[in-house]
């Protein structure tokens, strides 16, 4: 099989999940932060409830896409799922723990609104944001992992040790960096959203504003954990520091150059870190606002095609090789290019008919 097509595949589907989720998780804090805010300002109720609706619908969106992950692995890699259910049992355990928390409280969060005392819902709102963290955290394991697989003994038999899993060196700077960047997209998907919402109702323009400063911001300590995972991978996965380098450093050989697209990514911060601010200062400019959620959806997109293309042709880095893909793809599964790009095609259609539900559901009220 042409190891293209099942990475395209997987691909698409994981750019559109962590798109959601991270929107998601952002979606959470900034919605309880307004509800704090509400507490001494009864106006902010309205757009804590509009974030609110946000995450609601996000959630179910991201949910779809990572059941698809979860077939798509199974489906072409199932030696990885297979290394991941043995050796990194413990991370999915808590990210399977977070989900179930994270819906539970997202429920409870809307369903005692003004139910119960403000600070008590309060609490909930905080368990709600916080339980969101949980899921990349067990999750971000997998790529700490197939960056530098700590724990794994034998591939051909399977062996290892989970407990030596956990003390993967990349997973603390990665996960620390995945945390900071999912607020970021979240605040600035927030204001987006809620300037368009203030072409009517100009109270919510300076919640608007609020939210592009803090993701705004939120770039700095994305920003610096990046840099210490970047340094961290010089020394534990000299692969993929190699191919994030190739153009700039001169690092040892890759087969692979992601360079460009580590550039651009880094750029993209510094114009969202930019614009956040001034449109802090200039709220009245809503296409500041419009502009930051995509660049910031841009930003995450080349992250991610930097650190999972940088790795090719190998699934997981072994200091400056690493265990190629052939050794973990379906071997019995025959499947045609044709009937690759269809599924792809039909992925993206689906995902624009949620985005046209999304917007009608939250921009012009037709679905309430």
């Amino acid at each position: 099989m042409d190891l293209t097509l099942p990475i395209l595949v997987l691909g698409t589907i994981l750019l559109i999940h962590l798109t959601f989720v991270n929107i998601n998780i952002g979606l959470g804090f900034y919605s309880f932060i307004l509800r704090w805010r509400s507490l001494s300002n009864i106006e902010v109720v309205k757009p804590a409830r509009k974030v609110f609706k946000f995450l609601a619908a996000s959630e179910v969106v991201s949910g779809v896409y990572g059941t698809m992950i979860t077939v798509v692995l199974a489906g072409f890699w199932p030696t990885l799922m297979n290394i991941a259910a043995i050796i990194l049992f413990i991370p999915l355990l808590i990210s399977i723990i977070g989900i179930i928390v994270r819906l539970t409280f997202i429920a409870a969060y809307w369903y005692t609104w003004d139910k119960v005392q403000p600070k008590i819902h309060l609490v909930i709102g905080l368990m709600m944001a916080l339980s969101g963290l949980m899921i990349p955290a067990g999750f971000r394991y997998i790529f700490a992992f197939i960056n530098n697989p700590v724990g794994l003994i034998s591939v051909n038999p399977i062996s290892g040790n989970p407990l030596e899993a956990l003390t993967n060196p990349v997973y603390p700077p990665l996960l620390l960096h995945t945390w900071f960047g999912a607020l970021s997209i979240g605040f600035l998907a927030a204001a987006a959203g809620l300037a368009w919402s203030s072409k009517t109702d100009k109270t919510i323009e300076k919640w608007s504003a609020y939210a592009g400063l803090l993701g705004g911001l939120m770039i700095i300590p994305q920003g610096l954990t990046g840099f210490l995972f970047w340094s961290t991978l010089s020394f534990h996965s000299p692969y993929l520091f190699n191919s994030m380098n190739k153009s700039f450093l001169p690092t040892g050989y890759t087969l692979t150059d992601v360079s460009h697209t580590f550039l651009g990514m880094v750029l993209l911060a510094i114009i969202i870190l930019t614009l956040g601010v001034i449109h802090y200062y200039q709220p009245t400019k809503r296409w500041i606002a419009y502009s930051l959620a995509p660049m910031a959806i841009a930003s995450l997109i080349f992250g991610e095609i930097t650190h999972d293309i940088g790795r090719l042709p190998y699934m997981v880095i072994t200091g400056e090789t690493g265990i190629p893909m052939e050794t973990f793809i379906n071997r019995l599964l025959i499947i045609e290019s044709t009937l690759v790009f269809s599924v792809v095609a039909v992925i993206l259609f689906f995902t624009l008919i949620f985005i046209a539900l999304l917007y009608l559901y939250l921009v012009k009220g037709i679905l309430e």
